[in-house]
């Protein structure tokens, strides 16, 4: 976000707990800070608003934020109040006065499933410029959609803004329920799974934004992240599945790129945008899928044809798929894994 050329920034932390837990663990305050102080310099204010509807969580982190050293240019605020509210007063205000809010970084992480409202998360995401970070836990949700009280019952169609989440079943219905909600208000929206050592999901992170590179910065870091964590971590998207400990990308990426460029003459920045906002890979993927399939261990009849010199009339170097590479996808694959 801070290169974004926006001189103002806005960080939201809708349910921001203690700020570090009993183990010694920073909590998401203490982490957005740290990783926002590097690039101070580079910003002309940056508002850190937490809230949390617990006072003594709301006490405990204004004395972890007292012992930083927090740059002149961070507004931090932490205040004892409901998020729905906080940010819903916080929008009409802005509507009111026909203002514009800071592009800004939503993290919603309820303890549980309420206060985390369709109608909200939708509001936020139809400003420019702002994403939402939402911790979606679909066991709970799964577990009390036929609970007895109709006032917990009620708190189901708020988050998903329908009624149709009492008509499916099951975590991966109501995880593509969710997804298809927020595709109603957002270009791009990723999730990750987090599985616990039983091998139950237990919640999904949803990422939504309008804007393709925080799209690409939010992948880069899901395949980051250490496959040997205290969960088994997997990322799915539609009909594609990504375990992040694979080590061979291109049995699930080329399939993808060939069903859509097949028989076409492109050049390599169509193929990449292709995969960075329609896949779950990164252009390091396409290039290792490109790699093989322009190699001589495939049958000549399913290789893709790279031309010699790029579409500026430079020579291209081997093995490299730089902006301006042509390239030929075959008509037919025998869909062999070689």
């Amino acid at each position: 976000m801070a290169q974004s050329n926006e001189p103002r920034l806005n960080y939201i932390d809708g349910f921001c707990g203690p700020g570090r837990y009993k183990k010694g663990e920073p909590g998401s305050p203490l982490v957005a800070l740290s990783v926002a102080t590097p690039v101070a310099s580079e910003l002309e204010k940056v508002t850190f608003l937490f809230t949390d509807e617990r006072a003594d969580r709301i006490e405990h982190l204004k004395s972890e934020l007292s012992q930083l050293s927090i740059p002149a240019n961070f507004e931090v605020k932490a205040r004892n109040e409901q998020f729905q509210q906080s940010l819903t007063e916080a929008l009409d205000f802005i509507d009111q006065k026909k203002g514009r809010i800071a592009p800004s970084f939503v993290f919603i992480d309820p303890f549980g499933f309420a206060g985390l409202p369709y109608t909200l998360v939708h509001r936020v995401l139809q400003k420019p410029k702002c994403e939402t970070f939402i911790t979606f836990m679909v066991d709970s949700v799964n577990r009390f959609l036929t609970h007895r009280d109709p006032k917990i019952r009620q708190h189901m169609p708020e988050i998903f803004g329908t009624q149709e989440c009492f008509q499916v079943n099951g975590v991966d219905a109501l995880r593509d329920l969710y997804q298809r909600q927020l595709l109603k208000a957002a270009e791009f929206v990723r999730y990750f799974e987090m599985i616990d050592d039983r091998g139950r999901t237990v919640y999904f992170l949803f990422f939504a934004t309008n804007n393709r590179i925080g799209h690409l910065k939010m992948k880069e870091a899901m395949w980051s992240i250490d496959p040997e964590g205290q969960f088994k971590f997997s990322d799915k998207t539609s009909d594609q599945t990504v375990l992040f400990d694979l080590e061979d990308q291109t049995e699930l990426l080329w399939p993808l790129v060939y069903e859509q460029f097949k028989g076409r003459t492109v050049l390599a920045e169509q193929v990449q945008q292709f995969v960075e906002d329609k896949t779950s890979f990164l252009g390091k993927h396409m290039r290792t899928a490109f790699q093989e399939y322009e190699g001589m261990f495939v049958p000549e009849s399913d290789r893709i044809k790279v031309g010699e010199y790029k579409a500026d009339g430079k020579k291209r170097r081997p093995k490299s798929y730089p902006e301006g590479t042509v390239i030929t996808f075959p008509d037919e694959w025998s869909r062999i894994r070689y």
